[in-house]
């Protein structure tokens, strides 16, 4: 009986495009929120001050939607890579078995 061993991979560019638009979506929304009702003022203010850009304004939504993007895009690359190479490297008992 021959067991074939199937880990399953996860698409790199995938999860990097998901979380880069999971968190631009969210740091525009983020800002949206304190331009039109003022709320996490402060906090955005403090996020601008590494996000060049980043304010509670509509063009700093915007702004925060490029950078949320780039950041989550990358996280995501690393997160599917280092995911991947786990298990490429894991060990027989791991992997599920198909029959």
């Amino acid at each position: 009986m021959v067991n074939n061993k199937k880990c399953t991979r996860i698409c790199v560019v995938s999860l990097g495009i998901a979380l880069g638009v999971a968190k631009g979506l969210g740091m525009m929304l983020f800002a949206w929120a304190g331009w039109l009702w003022g709320h996490g003022v402060t906090m955005i203010d403090q996020v601008g001050l590494m996000y060049h850009g980043f304010a509670p304004t509509f063009k700093g939504g915007l702004v925060g939607l490029g950078w949320g993007f780039l950041c989550g895009f990358i996280l995501g690359v690393v997160i599917a890579f280092v995911y991947n190479l786990c298990v490429s490297c894991c060990p027989a008992g791991c992997c599920k078995v198909e029959k």
